[in-house]
């Protein structure tokens, strides 16, 4: 499983297609979600607190871009899906927020593309902090993922490389895999 930004759809279906993943695209609108059903792709809403109408979006797939105490916990009060990016350069996960996301089925992220695209010092702090991200993950058990997380299908990378990845934050070859398989309904 991958998760990557609405992006043109021929080219993503080929690089998927080449791939051969599950891949979760983050759709703003109906429209969106639409083309990403009847092309096999599954559609996952981005929310946030200035959303209206969460409560429309109960039977769908929801993400939340963490990133802060309120963005992290308004993802747990919603039962979101994904938690996107729960820290930055900053720290905002702990053990009680790992408790809560376990409760609530909802998988961490780590959006590559995002990590990419820093300098190098912001990039040392993110990789520092998703360390202590993975580590409360594994404490209680919450699927923790690496993603794509791209708005150019060019920029997608393999399965292979994003699991090296997670392994390199700290979780087992076995975990690791395991997360990429997840199955969603």
């Amino acid at each position: 499983m991958d998760l990557v930004y609405t992006q043109p759809l021929k080219e993503l279906l080929q690089i998927t297609s080449y791939f051969k993943e599950n891949v979760v695209v983050i759709v703003d609108n109906e429209k969106d979600e639409k083309v990403a059903k009847t092309n096999s792709l599954i559609p996952c809403y981005l929310v946030d607190e200035s959303t209206k109408d969460i409560s429309k979006l109960s039977q769908k797939k929801k993400a939340v871009i963490g990133g802060s105490i309120k963005a992290n916990e308004f993802a747990c009060r919603i039962n979101a899906d994904f938690l996107l990016q729960p820290s930055n350069t900053k720290q905002f996960f702990d053990l009680g927020l790992a408790q809560k996301l376990f409760d609530n089925g909802t998988i961490v992220v780590l959006m590559f593309e995002e990590l990419m695209s820093k300098n190098s010092f912001e990039r040392h702090q993110y990789w520092k902090n998703f360390v202590e991200v993975v580590r409360y993950c594994k404490m209680k058990k919450v699927p923790f993922i690496v993603a794509s997380g791209t708005k150019d299908p060019l920029h997608i990378r393999p399965r292979k490389v994003r699991s090296s990845l997670a392994q390199m934050l700290g979780l087992d070859n076995e975990s690791a895999e395991k997360a990429l398989s997840i199955k969603l309904d």
